[in-house]
């Protein structure tokens, strides 16, 4: 099956008072397949990857996932558990994602 899971059409991001990281970018990644993401430091990939798990919005463009426009609004519904129980990845530096370096 090749179902489109991710469908991002001229996404364009930037962070406050920053030129655009994103510009105009597109792509579509279907069921099954396998992507590398590789480029310089600051090219944007942390920032893609941020966008497809929900946790940042593009300033511009369309972001589709499971045939449902994916934004802030929508991922403030009860729709956002299913997605995020889909949907996510862990930073290069893990320690950082975590509220408490200790378990109690």
């Amino acid at each position: 099956m090749n179902e489109t899971i991710f469908r991002l059409e001229d996404i364009t991001f930037a962070y406050p008072e920053c030129e655009p990281v994103l510009k105009n970018f597109n792509l579509n990644i279907k069921n099954g397949e396998c992507l590398s993401i590789l480029g310089a430091n600051g090219c944007g990939k942390s920032t893609l990857l941020k966008i497809l798990a929900g946790l940042i919005f593009p300033t511009n463009g369309t972001f589709t996932a499971f045939n449902k426009q994916i934004d802030e609004k929508y991922l403030q519904k009860a729709a956002a558990v299913s997605y995020h129980r889909k949907v996510g990845f862990v930073f290069q530096d893990s320690e950082v994602q975590l509220f408490c370096s200790t378990v109690y």
